[in-house]
């Protein structure tokens, strides 16, 4: 596989919400090109299941049963959503990424695991959101989205009313949504616009409840290094009403 690291689809949501800052990136070979060709066709949630019409349970896309269903949206090499998969057996999860190096990075990391609990798409991950089907969800994770710093992009940040009205519809009633950053600015801004949704609890209690992570919590690459700037990280737990 010689793509670029791209968006994979031309059609994608991602350009309809206004998200332009692509790069293009080295094409994938070796270990991760063949990791994307043998093992993301045997994950990928099959593309008339994409109905975004609220229509496709999450049970529809596996193969077993599972006690819990959870999404991560935009889960870049997927460090978190693998140590997920590997950790919790008995939950399906669904993930998104856009980025063909993140995806390649993914699936190079699984290769040699079950493949059950794991369906994806290399795109964006409001597709998913949209597809499924009313409180279906137990979780949804979206970790460091991209801040759009400068202030005429912020119409383009990821959590907006509009998609918190998405997530509390796949949301179970008591269900979590976690939300991460290391930019102060996009902290308060997740965090602004999701208490004042009406669908939503922040459970925090103390500022040990957003500034220090649970104690299971799978820590990532991104986490480790932060980006340019970054001051410490944010972790926002919210309740589905």
């Amino acid at each position: 596989m010689t793509t670029d690291n791209k968006i994979a689809s031309t059609d994608s949501a991602y350009e309809k919400r206004g998200l332009f800052s692509v790069r293009q990136g080295r094409a994938l070979r070796g270990e991760r090109a063949e990791a994307m060709d043998t093992i993301l066709p045997q994950i990928s949630i099959p593309k008339d299941a994409l109905t975004q019409d609220h229509k496709t349970p999450p049970t529809q896309l596996f193969d077993k049963k599972f006690k819990s269903h959870w999404l991560e949206i935009g889960f870049g090499h997927g460090e978190h959503v693998a140590g997920l998969m590997r950790r919790e057996s008995q939950t399906g999860f669904l993930g998104a990424e856009p980025f063909i190096n993140g995806m390649g990075s993914f699936t190079q990391n699984i290769k040699d695991d079950p493949l059950d609990n794991i369906r994806v798409i290399m795109d964006d991950g409001m597709i998913i959101a949209r597809s499924l089907t009313p409180a279906s969800l137990d979780g949804i994770y979206i970790l460091n989205p991209d801040p759009w710093h400068k202030k005429r992009h912020h119409k383009r940040r990821l959590i907006n009313h509009t998609t918190l009205d998405v997530l509390a519809t796949i949301l179970k009633p008591n269900a979590d949504l976690v939300l991460t950053t290391d930019v102060t600015d996009l902290a308060n801004w997740m965090c602004t616009h999701t208490v004042n949704h009406p669908a939503f609890t922040w459970t925090a209690k103390s500022k040990d409840d957003w500034q220090v992570p649970p104690q299971d919590w799978i820590t990532t690459k991104y986490e480790l290094k932060g980006a340019k700037g970054a001051k410490r990280m944010s972790y926002l737990f919210f309740k589905r009403k």
